[in-house]
Formats: C-alpha cells, structure tokens, sequence
C-alpha cells in the first residue's frame, strides 16, 4: 500500500516540476526540438492504459467502413495512444485526406512528424558519429601510411563497424528525409487554415532548418515576428533569422 502511493505522488511531484519548467520555455520550436509538454505528461503517466481502446477492434471498424472518418479517427487516436507513431502518422494522414480541413488532426499529425523527424535525425547523427569514430585509427596498430601498416592492412573490425554504422546512417538519412518533407507539407496545410498559429509557424520554421530549407524557415520566423509574442521572444527570432542569413538564407 505504501509503495504504490509513494509512486502517485512521485508522478505528480514530476508533472508539477514539467508544468515549472515548461515556463522557462517560451521560445518553443527552435533548438534541439522544443518542448512537448503533452508528451512529457503523457510520458510521466503512461502512454498505455485501459481507456486507450482496443487496436484490433478500431482496425476492424476501418476495414468495415473505410470511407468512415469517425472510424479512421479512432483508429489513429488509439494508436497513438499506444505509442504506435509511424503506425497513427499513416493513420492520421488517412483521415486528413477525408476531413482536410480538420485543424485539431493536422495538428496532431504535425505534431507526431515533426518528433518523427527530430528522431530519425538523431539517429543520422549519432551513425555519422559511429561511423567517424569507427574510421580512426586504432591506438594500438601502426599507421597505415608507413610499410609495416601497409603490410597489415586495414583493421577488420574497424571496417565492418564503419560499414555497418555508414548503412545505418543511410538509412536513418532517408528516413528523416521523407519524414521532413511531409511534415513541412502538413504544417503548410495547417497554416492555409490558421496562418496565425503559433506552435505550426514555430515547427516550421525548426523543420525548414532541418531540411536546409533556409529561406521557408526565415519566412515562418518573419511571419511570428507579426504577431502577439513577447519582446524577448520576438529578439530570439531576430537572431535567429540574421543567423540564417549569415549562412545564406
């Protein structure tokens, strides 16, 4: 009885420090990926749970109604309730080609893409690395530029790990790719519908910067910079925009 009390309080303690914290971050969307408040919560409870809904039996509605758009939205809303993102992306762009209009899905589909993307960017990331750290020289082997080197060769485990770390970044490079891409295209959806929206401007822009399409990201910046954001805000933008510049935006 103890134990599993001390665990409530420990959750909530927890979203209480999210809800503190989060206060801290005005300037949502740039940086290393902003702060998802909702899935910190989401984290801090669990994801899964009695009240997420059957998968099989929202799956089984939509192979029965297809055209259904109340059915493909459950669908979606379970599965990413269950954690299942690539899985309710499909599922949320199913049902946004039968409500296009629907700002709350966009919203949420945006929303998943763009953790998609932030993700599969990482991986690139953290791959290249491997990939570098897999390359270098072995302390413990002669120089490959001098004869007794040559005469070894190259180290066999180095050259698979770089292998295997260079597919892997590949692969993750792809991914994240495909994953920016349609994320700035539901974001630019979201905003022919609600061009003032705030949170779509900003993971615009911080997409955009990922794609290394600089001038879509300086456009989302200068159209905040319009709105009814607080000067400090607005003066990070400003920097943010003379950087891009500066790097030819």
């Amino acid at each position: 009885m103890f134990f599993p009390r001390l665990r409530n309080q420990a959750k909530w303690a927890f979203v209480f420090l999210i809800v503190v914290f989060a206060g801290g971050f005005v300037f949502l969307g740039v940086g290393s990926g902003g702060l998802d408040l909702g899935q910190l919560i989401r984290d801090a409870f669990g994801n899964k749970g009695p009240s997420t809904g059957s998968v099989s039996k929202a799956r089984k509605e939509v192979e029965e109604h297809p055209l259904n758009a109340a059915a493909r939205r459950t669908y979606a809303d379970v599965l990413e309730k269950k954690g299942r993102t690539d899985d309710a992306i499909a599922a949320w762009a199913q049902y946004a080609k039968l409500r296009p209009k629907d700002v709350v899905a966009l919203q949420r589909l945006g929303g998943l893409e763009r953790g998609q993307t932030d993700r599969y960017f990482e991986q690139a990331r953290l791959a290249a690395v491997a990939q570098q750290e897999a390359g270098a020289i072995s302390p413990f082997r002669p120089s490959t530029t001098g004869k007794f080197g040559q005469a070894l060769g190259q180290d066999p485990i180095s050259t698979a790990l770089s292998s295997r770390a260079s597919s892997q970044r590949q692969e993750a490079s792809a991914k994240y790719q495909t994953a920016a891409t349609q994320a700035v295209k539901t974001f630019q959806r979201l905003l022919k519908l609600r061009p003032n929206d705030q949170q779509a401007l900003f993971s615009l822009a911080h997409v955009a910067e990922r794609l290394q399409e600089t001038a879509l990201a300086v456009r989302a910046y200068k159209k905040l910079l319009t709105l009814d954001l607080d000067s400090s805000t607005k003066a990070q933008i400003r920097e943010r925009i003379k950087t891009l510049r500066s790097l030819g935006g």
